[in-house]
């Protein structure tokens, strides 16, 4: 067999494979490897899709908030009645009290005056003007004397709070005192005297058990390695009440294995945002990811926590079908948040730039970290608010 022979050849098995096929949506044709679905629909197609489902889903929020604005301006009329028949009523009293009566100093007898006759004031003579200082009480002995032997009774009575014999060194608890620097005082006054007596101020123990410390809301974000170099822009805000949970590797079942164990000591309803998934989509199929689903959400339901999905990224390394699959779990997986009571935030369209990726096709860039950080920055500042 001669060489023209064998490209001749090869140029009928590439014939085969590639195929002409045509979009069921806009009818545009496009040639593709082997042989698609019946129903082939073309990747601008699905975008135009997902744009239409999203301005649905957005059409559905602003006639919620239509409604719940006429509901508060009905609110806001009934108060603002309320509030007039108020003032209506409180002038008539301010006009009432306006007219006073008051006891002549001549005649002795009761005059009728009103806000505007005012009567002018009579200056007294010289003659008659009474100085006197206030504060001629301080300046005698016995005045300071007393006002010094009441503040010397107020601090007694606060030391004698604490049990504390002869000798040992006396520490004077005042009301603005914390309960944990009282405890302090008392531990180093114990470890200084040596001795194993119980000074703590009657009282003072059932307030520091009895004392709650308010604490903020908890925030957690929890994911595979697409989570890595996010922890700034997440936690710039509040670093003590907000965490990212970096699993590299991790998938559905991972993260519900773990979920109760990352969440212990998370405090009451706190905010939890997962996103996993991308390692699901390479091994399983989609019923399988689908019932992975379902056993997360059953284990968040036990939490009583606020939850929201975060939407899987497309991956550019991988071919159409893989990009298809994704738009297929994304697509059911908001469905099945809003059934089941969670939220849901996708970023499909925001990570369409191939720059965003590493080399690998799979991983975020350092521009893509700083978006997906700053979209969940903002995503926890409207959940929270």
């Amino acid at each position: 067999m001669t060489d023209s022979e064998v490209a001749v050849g090869v140029t009928h098995v590439a014939d085969d494979t590639m195929k002409m096929t045509g979009c069921g949506s806009c009818g545009m044709y496009m040639i593709l490897e082997g042989a698609p679905g019946k129903s082939f629909v073309c990747m601008k197609c699905r975008l135009i899709e997902l744009m239409e489902e999203k301005i649905r889903g957005l059409e559905m929020q602003v006639e919620s908030l239509v409604e719940f604005r006429k509901g508060f301006e009905q609110i806001v009329e009934q108060r603002h009645e309320v509030s007039e028949g108020k003032s209506s009523d409180l002038q008539m009293e301010a006009g009432l009290g306006n007219s006073e009566v008051r006891l002549g100093e001549e005649s002795g007898q009761w005059k009728h005056v009103t806000k505007r006759t005012r009567q002018r004031k009579r200056r007294a003579s010289e003659g008659e003007i009474e100085l006197q200082n206030r504060f001629a009480e301080l300046e005698n002995e016995e005045g300071a004397q007393q006002v010094v032997t009441e503040g010397d009774r107020a601090r007694k009575k606060r030391r004698a709070v604490s049990p504390i014999g002869k000798g040992e060194e006396l520490m004077e608890i005042t009301p603005n005192m914390s309960p944990r620097r009282i405890q302090d005082g008392l531990k180093r006054i114990t470890r200084e005297n040596g001795n194993g007596k119980n000074l703590q101020p009657e009282g003072t123990g059932d307030r520091l058990e009895n004392s709650t410390v308010t604490r903020k809301r908890q925030v957690y974000v929890i994911g595979d390695s697409l989570l890595r170099r996010i922890d700034r822009p997440v936690t710039r805000a509040d670093p003590e009440n907000r965490r990212v949970c970096c699993l590299p590797g991790a998938k559905i079942r991972d993260v519900d294995l773990r979920l109760k164990r990352i969440l212990k000591g998370a405090g009451k309803n706190p905010l939890i945002i997962l996103h996993v998934g991308t390692n699901d989509t390479a091994r399983f199929s989609l019923e399988s990811i689908k019932g992975d689903y379902a056993r997360l959400g059953r284990t968040l339901k036990e939490i009583e926590a606020q939850v929201i999905f975060s939407g899987i990224l497309p991956v550019p390394r991988e071919g159409q079908q893989r990009c298809d699959k994704i738009m297929t779990i994304n697509r059911w997986l908001r469905q099945w948040c809003y059934k089941e009571g969670f939220g849901m935030y996708g970023h499909w369209e925001a990570f369409m730039d191939r720059g965003q990726f590493s080399r690998d096709g799979l991983h975020l860039s350092r521009e893509g970290n700083r978006l997906l950080g700053w979209r969940l920055a903002q995503l926890i500042k409207r959940a929270l608010n």
